[in-house]
């Protein structure tokens, strides 16, 4: 592996960061000389952060308009540090606040971590423990080279599980979503969690499969990321008298071919629901809607969608490119949250068909639908042989 930089220093991805600690409510760690504090982050904007110090504390510390802080941070478990200037103070809907400049850099704390992909919630993982017995174990991050493993409940102390240096394997399949077992070694004990080494005699394909797994849960997490993304900046809900900032809202349903059956696109612009539409115009309707990151189901009534059923729509057909979140994440919450019950088509690339078509299915999904290279004549005949298939 080369040299890993887990440094941030694109303007986007640090104003990302401080997002998602402003929505969290989360705090950043502020120290000047020898005094050190915890303030909450209260909002974002383009040019600077403003952190809930309050006037009193302000004049403990003695702050004035150019003083140099240390910031310290975690995102998504991961510790940064970063120099911010103190610009001044006021009050953010009648609360005591100070303002702080955007860092141009947020650097990593520790870079020996196997931590190159840190997803929103753990993900299990089970795993043999020095004894060889299967244990529930829940992974917290992954690396190209590994990733960070937390015991099971109730676990006081990681030593008695697994040693540093000893061997064991992880069942990856609920975060890859098919069979994948890899031989690990225990690299380092970090804060309730192992970091574990992927293992010399790990099978090449199958680190192949992990590592190309890998790739695409950080692009889904940087799409996620950017769709949620305000550039004009974000405010605390919990600040009193707060204005909601305006929000991407989803662009209007188009009906582009009206004829029974008919298939509900969900994908990002105009220019693939159109050129579907010229390939199956002689068979099937076709709707399209390019939806934000709130719920489908409540701007499809003038399809007949309505709390009793999904009206007109036949079949839904997501495509990769979504302006807000993932295919895959989509598509689950269509069925788990709108409890939709219509066959379900992700469409994307042919590059690595296979494995993709494992993943669609895992996610709820009837197949995966290649679409790109576009071939009209086989895209027709897979819608048409899947609402035969439903029947």
């Amino acid at each position: 592996m080369g040299t890993r930089n887990l440094d941030k220093d694109k303007s986007e991805a640090i104003r990302m960061v401080f997002q998602r600690l402003c929505g969290n409510d989360e705090a950043v760690e502020l120290a000047f000389g020898t005094l050190h504090g915890e303030f909450k982050v209260l909002a974002e904007a383009p040019d600077r952060i403003i952190l809930g110090i309050s006037d009193l504390e302000r004049g403990q510390w003695r702050l004035k308009a150019g003083s140099r802080l240390t910031l310290k941070l975690l995102d998504r478990g991961l510790p940064y540090e970063a120099v911010v200037d103190f610009q001044g103070h006021g009050k953010l809907h009648g609360v005591e606040a100070s303002h702080v400049t955007m860092p141009r850099l947020l650097r990593a704390l520790e870079t020996h971590r196997l931590a190159d992909f840190v997803p929103d919630r753990p993900t299990a993982c089970p795993f043999a423990d020095q004894r060889n017995d299967v244990k529930d174990g829940f992974a917290t991050a992954f690396g190209e080279d590994g990733l960070e493993l937390a015991p099971p409940e109730g676990t006081r102390i990681l030593g008695d599980m697994l040693r540093l240096n000893a061997t064991s394997t992880v069942d990856l399949r609920a975060a890859v979503g098919e069979s994948l077992v890899l031989p690990v070694r225990v690299a380092y004990f970090g804060e309730k969690v192992w970091g574990l080494h992927l293992a010399d005699s790990a099978d090449k394909l199958a680190v192949g499969r992990y590592r190309r797994w890998l790739l695409e849960a950080q692009h889904q997490q940087a799409n996620r990321d950017r769709s949620r993304f305000n550039p004009g900046g974000l405010e605390s809900t919990r600040l009193p008298g707060r204005q909601d900032l305006v929000r991407p809202s989803a662009a209007p349903l188009k009906l582009l071919v009206d004829r029974d059956p008919l298939l509900l696109v969900l994908a990002e612009g105009e220019a693939f629901p159109a050129r579907l539409a010229e390939a199956v115009v002689r068979k099937f309707g076709v709707a399209a809607f390019d939806p934000g990151p709130g719920p489908v189901k409540p701007a499809l009534k003038d399809l007949g969608v309505d709390d009793e059923g999904w009206g007109r729509i036949r079949l839904i057909l997501i495509h990769h490119r979504l302006r807000s979140g993932s295919a895959m994440e989509r598509c689950r919450r269509l069925i788990q949250g709108e409890a939709c019950p219509l066959p379900i088509l992700i469409a994307g690339t042919a590059e690595e068909a296979d494995l993709k078509r494992n993943r669609a299915v895992t996610a709820g999904a009837v197949d995966h639908l290649v679409v790109e290279p576009f071939h009209a004549l086989s895209i027709f005949r897979a819608l048409d042989e899947t609402l035969k298939l439903i029947g």
